[in-house]
């Protein structure tokens, strides 16, 4: 018994040594930036914004947000810190908007080395592109929505998990703006009224936007990438079944499950040749049309192929035309024909816009849905 009490108050006396809460912060007195913006004005100079949740019970708004000149993102601090009265803390930002004008201009990645550079901050964010002012964004109150930065964080998740747009975060952006195999792409959005998903921004090596993907050419995208998360639905229009009807424009819609994609690459004649298939099991969900799915399966999968190869190959066109890779083919170049790749990795974007790329899709009609 006495040996078990000089035990214990040995653990007694160093549990009184160890640091207590002596540094703890109230939430009401910090200033959690959960969303940041970054901008240029009508003279070019750098415009940062903040988005913060405000947790004090007689504020009546539920979001401060703050906007400051400055050279850098970390030099923004010291203006952010002059407008709030909270300790601010940048370790959980949900969100980094950067406009279209800030996009338009090679070297704007740097301005994000703080992100990977400094431990404390959150490098799983997501980076936006947004088609307009940061103004219409980071001021904008929805009164039906949850908190601004919570809720863009939210669309472009859904957006993503729907394969109608890309979502990427800092670490992910990071890979694709020093991986030779790979350009990079952004989840862009605009204000139309309201917060809504555009598309994708397609960026060069050097981080300049070039054009923009919409909402179908991404669910295309998605497909060549693999990426696909759940079941995509698509929706297509089969002029061989479209007639003079307002009502009967031979529309259909199904969804592609899990599908197999593979990839073959070649090179001679100094050019890349890609052969990309896709096997992709397919359920209707709606018809516009009479057809006659059990007995003429094989006509209708024929007629699904040749419309989406169709698409695909203008997808491509557009592709090759701003000599870029959101796809990642360079990635299967580099892998299977290494000697070659070695010749023009530090040009993949050109290699690859006078390559063949070749995109052969085998349908599957698994399910014809409830009716016949």
């Amino acid at each position: 018994m006495k040996l078990t009490r000089r035990l214990m108050l040995m653990l007694l006396a160093i549990m009184l040594l160890l640091p207590g809460c002596g540094d703890r912060v109230d939430l009401e007195d910090m200033t959690l930036v959960l969303m940041l913006g970054i901008d240029l004005d009508k003279d070019n100079n750098l415009v940062f914004y903040s988005s913060s949740p405000v947790f004090n019970k007689e504020a009546k708004k539920k979001n401060e947000e703050s906007k400051v000149s400055a050279m850098t993102v970390r030099d923004s601090r010291n203006g952010l810190d002059a407008r709030v009265s909270a300790l601010i803390n940048a370790g959980k930002v949900q969100n980094i908007l950067l406009s279209k004008r800030i996009l338009q201009h090679e070297g704007w990645f740097k301005l994000l080395d703080v992100y990977f550079r400094d431990s404390k901050t959150r490098i799983n964010g997501r980076v936006i592109a947004v088609d307009g002012t940061l103004d219409e964004i980071m001021f904008f109150t929805p009164a039906n929505k949850r908190r601004l930065p919570l809720y863009i964080a939210k669309l472009i998740k859904t957006a993503h998990e729907r394969s109608i747009t890309q979502e990427t975060t800092l670490l992910e952006l990071h890979r694709q703006m020093y991986d030779k195999g790979i350009t990079p792409c952004l989840p862009q959005i605009q204000k139309n009224g309201e917060v809504q998903v555009l598309g994708t921004a397609l960026l060069n090596k050097e981080g300049k936007y070039l054009t923009t993907l919409n909402l179908h050419e991404n669910q295309l995208l998605q497909l060549l990438q693999d990426k696909i998360e759940g079941s995509l639905s698509y929706t297509i229009e089969l002029p061989e079944e479209s007639k003079p009807d307002i009502f009967s424009t031979g529309a259909m819609s199904f969804n592609v499950g899990h599908f197999k994609r593979k990839v073959n690459v070649t090179y001679a004649q100094d050019k890349f040749r890609f052969d990309v298939a896709l096997e992709l099991p397919v359920r209707l969900t709606e018809r516009l049309f009479s057809y006659d799915v059990e007995k003429e399966g094989d006509k209708l999968e024929g007629m699904i192929n040749k419309h989406l190869e169709e698409e695909m190959k203008e997808l491509m066109t557009k592709i090759q035309k701003y000599k870029i890779d959101p796809i990642g083919l360079g990635l299967f170049a580099r892998a299977y024909q290494y000697e070659a790749w070695k010749k023009v990795q530090y040009d993949w974007g050109k290699a690859l816009s006078i390559a063949e790329v070749h995109i052969h899709i085998a349908t599957t009609v698994k399910d014809m849905g409830e009716v016949k």
